[in-house]
């Protein structure tokens, strides 16, 4: 566990201390953790996209949303590869970038976090894990366990990520996102898809 109280907790946390404007350093900050992971992922020749808060940045402003406390990739793998591998690749290239990297062996995501204000990226692994064309989180136990949970609140139509994926500027760099505008957000949101979702009293 980090050394440091994060923001966030777990997969879906609710935030200590909602903020309506993060500082300008701390979104600096995570732009530049963004932007080495994205270095990272390409020198492996990896297939990524933006999702959640992050996707909706590219999507509405080329920017992190100035409440947005992470950014968010979601990574697509093969079903049949050495997963596990890939995540100590990533841990050790990211780590060799100056971030803390913790991977979080229940819900299967690797957490960074930049060391001057510990602004934090998540990266998350998705894979046709049935080989049914959905998409499901295929790390971690929690997607397992909770699979119903998992099925109708993340999973997704393989069809949204499959190349060659659109791009969109989003932290002075251009991203793969996923196919059909905003599709992947109406699963992901389904309670507030259509409208801009601030933190409470913002």
């Amino acid at each position: 566990m980090p050394t440091f109280l994060p923001r966030w907790s777990g997969w879906y946390g609710t935030e200590l201390e909602p903020r309506c404007q993060v500082p300008e350093e701390e979104l600096e900050d995570m732009r530049m953790i963004g932007r080495q992971t994205k270095d990272i992922l390409d020198k492996h020749n990896m297939s990524y996209v933006l999702g959640f808060g992050s996707l909706w940045g590219a999507l509405r402003t080329g920017d992190i949303l100035p409440w947005d406390i992470d950014i968010d990739i979601l990574v697509i793998v093969d079903r049949t590869s050495d997963i596990r591998g890939t995540i100590d690749m990533l841990i050790e290239d990211m780590r060799a970038q100056g971030m803390d990297v913790y991977y979080r062996d229940w819900v299967g995501i690797i957490q960074g976090y930049s060391p001057i204000y510990k602004s934090q990226l998540d990266l998350s692994f998705w894979c046709d894990y049935y080989g049914t064309g959905t998409m499901h989180r295929c790390s971690g136990w929690e997607s397992f366990v909770f699979f119903v949970h998992h099925r109708f609140k993340f999973a997704f139509p393989a069809r949204l990520v499959e190349p060659p994926l659109p791009e969109l500027n989003f932290i002075n760099r251009s991203w793969t996102v996923p196919r059909e505008g905003i599709e992947i957000q109406k699963i992901h949101y389904p309670n507030d898809w259509w409208k801009v979702a601030k933190p409470r009293g913002c």
